[in-house]
């Protein structure tokens, strides 16, 4: 089978590593996208993707849609599947999917996609729509993408298939001490966030829910991890919230998700998500979560059991939440245990792998039956 991604960074290349790595009663291939910014970390995702067991196929790809590389990847796609003849192509986020569809539109082959995150935008919509006419199963990694996606009717609902986004539920060793390198009190409360720093993941809001919360808790210290186009923004931002040495920020951390018991309390404030890594990660660490109530996270946290979910853009609710969980510490570490155990019990990568193995190979056997 072929993939197609052009997101490399973040959840999307992770999320295609594992399905490598775990789906393996097919052979993968890959084809990346090359394009990275300046904001993206080091290291090469489509590295990773070779490391797992995969074929890769470089091909330019831009995140910008409309950006000529993109009708120039199509045609290198088309190549490629004519070349490669795989038997299934599997499309990963907007510009990737879109890619592989196209790409696949004629081809004799069974067409995937997951969008990893539904842009909610008319535009984006009507194109989702179009291209719904060549999408033979479209995986939404939670129930409440499935019902966005049949809602907003980019695919017939019998087309559409849940595969729960999934980790490792044994969590990394900790090997960075974060309070004696950012010089926190081993008094004080940590309270973070994680995410790429760009309108999505609504960086500027934690920035703001942090300055609420300082005038009150001033003994707490906010912790912002990830790079982005919004990177000036949070720094101006976090300079005016007032909150001085107590906020702190680290771009890019190779192994994030084994600091994350060193938080008090996790935060999201994410506009929109398909089932955001980051909140797993936090939660197997048994750390409380504080999220906005959008498609994906709240299938992950469930609110008064695992966390708390507040309205999206509402930075007085994030730091309202946050200060109940600093100021109750036994219910905040009931939830942490609940969220672990939910993580252990619903989203195991490698439930998520021989669910999408049994997809690919239930596709490609009524693709054989087609063909004869």
């Amino acid at each position: 089978m072929l993939h197609v991604v052009e997101a490399l960074g973040a959840g999307v290349g992770r999320h295609v590593t594992d399905v490598i790595r775990h789906a393996t009663g097919v052979r993968h291939e890959v084809v990346a996208g090359s394009d990275r910014s300046r904001w993206d970390t080091p290291d090469d995702p489509a590295a990773r993707f070779e490391e797992a067991g995969a074929v890769v196929h470089r091909v330019e790809m831009r995140r910008t849609p409309q950006h000529p590389a993109n009708a120039l990847a199509v045609r290198s796609v088309r190549r490629l599947i004519a070349q490669r003849r795989p038997t299934i192509v599997h499309g990963h986020s907007a510009i990737g999917g879109a890619v592989a569809r196209v790409a696949a539109w004629r081809a004799s082959v069974t067409r995937v996609y997951t969008p990893h995150g539904v842009y909610p935008h008319r535009l984006a919509t009507a194109t989702e729509r179009l291209l719904g006419r060549r999408t033979d199963h479209l995986v939404a990694v939670s129930d409440s993408e499935r019902d966005l996606v049949a809602a907003l009717g980019l695919v017939p609902p019998h087309r559409i298939r849940v595969v729960r986004n999934g980790i490792d539920a044994a969590a990394p060793p900790d090997v960075r001490d974060l309070r004696a390198e950012l010089g926190i009190p081993s008094e004080a409360s940590i309270v973070a966030s994680v995410g790429r720093l760009e309108p999505q993941k609504a960086p500027e809001i934690f920035v703001a829910a942090a300055a609420h919360l300082s005038r009150s808790a001033p003994d707490t210290h906010f912790l912002l991890v990830g790079a982005g186009p919004l990177d000036a923004a949070v720094a101006q931002a976090a300079r005016a919230a007032g909150v001085g040495e107590r906020f702190h920020r680290l771009s890019h951390v190779r192994g994030v998700d084994a600091l994350m018991a060193q938080f008090d309390v996790f935060v999201l404030t994410s506009r929109y998500e398909g089932l955001p890594y980051v909140v797993l990660e936090a939660m197997r660490a048994g750390v409380p979560v504080v999220a906005t109530d959008v498609v994906g996270t709240r299938d992950a946290v469930v609110h008064g059991v695992t966390g708390v979910l507040v309205p999206p853009d509402d930075a007085a609710a994030v730091a309202d939440a946050s200060r109940w969980m600093l100021t109750a510490p036994q219910t905040a570490a009931s939830f942490g245990r609940a969220g672990a155990a939910r993580v252990r019990d619903r989203f195991d990568v490698r439930a998520m792998g021989a669910a999408l193995d049994d997809l690919y190979l239930r596709s490609a056997a009524g693709l054989s039956a087609t063909r004869r």
